[in-house]
């Protein structure tokens, strides 16, 4: 019972039933209801059962982070923002939590990526009939000003169907609810799902994979082309790269993806907006990124709040991991990075020495291009504290403890070696990305 509302949880907090088609309905806050009943369920066979499907300091860390955000606001001077802080947190946190309690086996990892690959074809299906239909594209739409005429932009009495637009007046980029309806968001959150749904492939069914893969991608990949999300582009790139490198080498990788941007260009994947440095909105990010530093550097213990980068910028950071630093200061950043190192080298492990063949090791494979695609989205867009990110970290925490449940034995018949020093790796990465971000705009200020 408990795993079944905990699927049921995920799967509203994608499809956004109630918002959709009950609005009314919000005021009783039902996905709060869901989560407790969840959590109650969850927790008894946690208990029961004696097991969490992640290590302990991951749940310090969560804490930490929390404490952190709270303090954060304190330190930015509004006593009565912390709980708010954490509030607009705990959604995150709350899916953290309730994952790594059901996630407990293998089949229930696999479970519930099945559920988010279901989950995005249908919003990408919603998105797109909105796009063509014009039915609820107030809601699945977003209309945005290209400049191009601002008379004709204001004398528009009635707005056109999307897809039938042909006056240049608007930019319509499709999107979803919730936490997806920012277009970039419903772009990174397909990046993600795309290698879990290739891991439904099957060699030597072609029916098969034309219904249950070929056809389920095109959609994602269309929606995606209606975003018009350029950091999606980045993610699709960095998926290639580190998905295909191995079977046809760096040179040849580098060479498809040359012909993939060409190709994205031409299909004007960004909404005619550029790519480069020089480019109005590039050259904004580096400079939110510049301020992001500036931040850091004069509040470098609690940041300047949790929320309050655009308090202090007219834009936002446009890189989750400037944004966070920014916010929190270093301490708060080191935590989050913390959570990242954590599930990438407990993926990474298994992936490398679990045995070969094992569901295991081919889920952890996928799980890692999921987790390398979203923060190579991550890094252009300003999404820290997304429940998407979380809930991710979850499944590939729970997809590490249970490979080593699984397999006591590594490939080599060897007991399973300890993981990586993760508060050294940490320390590094966290140089390492502030040295990478001052070095960017360190350049594009050179170049200009």
């Amino acid at each position: 019972m408990g795993f079944f509302l905990y699927i049921l949880y995920v799967a509203m907090t994608f499809l956004r039933p109630v918002e959709m088609f009950a609005p009314d309905l919000a005021s009783l806050r039902p996905m709060l209801v869901l989560w407790f009943l969840a959590l109650g369920f969850a927790l008894f066979d946690a208990f029961r059962a004696g097991r969490v499907a992640t290590r302990p300091v991951n749940f310090v860390l969560l804490a930490g982070l929390m404490v952190v955000i709270g303090l954060s606001q304190i330190a930015a001077g509004w006593t009565g923002g912390a709980a708010l802080a954490v509030y607009h947190f705990s959604t995150a946190a709350m899916l953290f939590v309730l994952t790594v309690l059901n996630l407990t086996t293998t089949q229930r990892v696999q479970i519930a990526c099945t559920t988010l690959v279901v989950c995005m074809t249908i919003v990408c299906l919603t998105s797109i009939s909105a796009f063509h239909t014009g039915f609820m594209m107030d809601q699945l739409v977003l209309r945005q000003g290209t400049g191009n005429d601002p008379a004709d932009l204001l004398s528009v009495q009635e707005l056109p169907i999307p897809a039938e637009d042909t006056t240049g007046v608007f930019l319509w980029r499709v999107r979803h609810l919730g936490f997806l309806a920012d277009p970039n968001d419903l772009a990174q959150a397909i990046v993600m799902v795309l290698p879990m749904l290739w891991g439904a492939y099957r060699k030597r069914s072609f029916m098969r994979n034309l219904v249950v893969v070929l056809a389920p991608t095109a959609v994602m990949l269309y929606t995606i082309l209606l975003t018009h999300s350029r950091g999606a582009l980045v993610g699709i790139a960095a998926l290639f790269f580190f998905g295909i490198r191995r079977m046809l080498g760096t040179f040849r990788t580098v060479m498809l993806l040359g012909v993939m941007g060409i190709g994205a260009t031409a299909l004007s994947f960004g909404g005619d907006r550029g790519f480069s440095t020089q480019e109005q909105s590039a050259n904004e990010r580096v400079e939110a990124w510049y301020e992001a530093l500036q931040m850091m550097r004069s509040n470098p213990v609690f940041g300047v709040g949790y929320g309050n980068f655009t308090n202090h910028h007219h834009l936002t950071a446009h890189n989750s991991f400037a944004l966070c630093f920014a916010e929190l200061g270093l301490p708060g950043y080191f935590l989050w990075l913390a959570m990242l190192v954590l599930a990438y080298e407990g993926l990474r492990q298994v992936a490398d020495l679990a045995p070969a063949g094992s569901r295991d090791r081919k889920l952890a494979a996928i799980l890692l291009s999921s987790f390398i695609g979203f923060l190579a989205c991550a890094w252009f867009l300003s999404r820290t504290y997304t429940p998407n990110l979380f809930l991710l970290l979850a499944i590939c925490a729970s997809a590490a403890y249970c490979a080593r449940k699984a397999h006591p034995l590594t490939e080599a018949g060897t007991p399973w070696p300890p993981l990586p020093s993760w508060v050294m790796r940490t320390t590094i990465l966290l140089f390492a990305s502030v040295t990478a971000i001052y070095g960017i705009i360190v350049l594009e200020r050179m170049v200009q």
